[in-house]
């Protein structure tokens, strides 16, 4: 009888695992656990959705479970919990949300790709009672929001929450047609972004007229749907509320099960994606990676680095031989017309991790000046001064920063030192670059 591969959690990282596994291995049995309806879709698209870049919802889902079953024979039981998990006796138990029945499944090799969870406010238990009150973090959400939507017709938005979903959402809206305030901790607003980075987003959403408030949440009031949020220092009227405050770790299974947890929280996994079970395995927002500027695990939950671990988990579950080495941090935002890119350490991380790290700073264009669309670039490069070790970049603009970043991602992946930057045969030519690329024209600020 051939092998069961059982994977928890669809989406990115099981869905992944599940179509690599069947890649690797034409016969192991294969089953994806799935407590939501869709088990393949992309959850980053989203924002666009409710901004009107994507049509709708529907176009961001990548397979139904029917196409699963016909091109990979993958079977999904979506819609289903599992309830209880016993590793010594390689079995699920699993809960149909729609019928209530229950089943046990055995497996040989497991996966765990259960994801993350939005993070709640630290106010009253029931505010999410109200109507109008969203987090967005899975479809259910983003369809709940775009209902919403649809019938209340709202016009005053309050996002909760500045990182990369709240800022996402706050231009959606806007898009709309809604009024927005962006409302996040004065000490997390905008992350970890340099000052220039900062003063020219804010810059952006000022003059695309969102409110900004650095203040602390207190509350979100109304009577059956929300009316006010109230903050540190006003009051904000409102007829729909995102709640953006990042995202945990789902390992409620792993911790029941004595599946190790790192120092994030999240699961701890070896370059091969497996825990400390020999026949189990973790991938996705629910798993570590390891940071390879800092050398050491780190909890990043992105979608690219979902799909990579998923692969490598579902490949060596059935038998391969692979890893996922792990990740430098690299990201990239579009705010209306700002491209905001980052990749590996900023000055202040980098110092706190024990570098001597220095930081130049460039302002530059991103094609030749004469060339019709050529615009300012804000470059950020940091490296240790004792070692020469490139740490870390982050940029700024309206035209082709987010590729640019890529060119620092991998050079941070090849372990390169400031210098080596300078010797890079980067492409010019005016419609694309300058003929000092903005890498290149802050290196050489350097005097290496």
């Amino acid at each position: 009888m051939p092998d069961h591969l059982l994977i928890i959690g669809g989406v990115a990282g099981g869905m992944t695992a599940a179509t690599w596994a069947r890649r690797q291995s034409p016969t192991a049995k294969i089953t994806v656990v799935e407590r939501g309806h869709d088990v393949a879709y992309a959850e980053c698209g989203m924002p666009y959705v409710f901004g009107g870049q994507v049509p709708n919802l529907d176009n961001l889902i990548r397979y139904q479970t029917t196409e699963l079953k016909e091109k990979h024979q993958v079977e999904v039981l979506n819609n289903t919990n599992i309830e209880g998990l016993d590793l010594s006796r390689q079995f699920v138990e699993a809960r149909n949300l729609k019928t209530n029945q229950t089943q046990k499944l055995g497996f040989d090799y497991l996966v765990l790709a259960t994801g993350a969870k939005a993070n709640r406010l630290d106010i009253r238990e029931n505010y999410f009672n109200l109507e109008g009150v969203f987090s967005l973090r899975h479809m259910p959400d983003a369809k709940a929001i775009d209902e919403y939507l649809k019938k209340a017709n709202p016009r005053q938005a309050v996002i909760i929450g500045a990182g990369y979903v709240g800022l996402e959402m706050a231009e959606a809206l806007k898009m709309r047609g809604l009024e927005v305030s962006l409302v996040s901790r004065a000490s997390d607003f905008l992350g970890t972004f340099t000052s220039e980075l900062k003063k020219q987003i804010i810059a952006e959403l000022t003059a695309k007229e969102i409110k900004l408030f650095p203040a602390e949440v207190l509350d979100i009031r109304g009577n059956k749907k929300v009316e006010q949020v109230v903050i540190s220092n006003s009051v904000l009227s409102a007829d729909i509320v995102i709640i953006a405050i990042g995202v945990s770790p789902e390992v409620t299974l792993a911790k029941a099960n004595n599946i190790r947890l790192g120092a994030s929280g999240a699961i701890a996994v070896k370059e091969t994606q497996q825990t400390n079970f020999p026949n189990v395995y973790a991938a996705g927002d629910c798993a570590e990676s390891h940071h390879l500027v800092l050398d050491k695990p780190c909890y990043i939950p992105l979608g690219t680095t979902a799909n990579k671990q998923g692969r490598v988990a579902g490949i060596n579950a059935v038998g391969g031989r692979t890893q996922f080495r792990g990740v430098v941090g690299t990201q990239v935002i579009k705010i209306f017309d700002l491209e905001v890119a980052t990749t590996g350490l900023s000055l202040e991380q980098a110092n706190k991790a024990g570098f001597m790290a220095k930081e130049i700073t460039s302002n530059s264009v991103s094609r030749a000046g004469y060339y019709p669309g050529a615009e300012k670039v804000f470059t950020s490069l940091v490296y240790d001064e004792r070692t020469g070790k490139l740490l870390g970049s982050q940029m700024i603009g309206k035209d082709m920063v987010a590729k640019r970043i890529d060119t620092i991602a991998t050079a941070l992946y090849g372990k390169l030192k400031i210098e080596d930057l300078l010797q890079l045969d980067l492409a010019y030519a005016p419609p694309f670059a300058p003929v000092w690329d903005p890498i290149l024209y802050t290196v050489r600020k350097a005097n290496i």
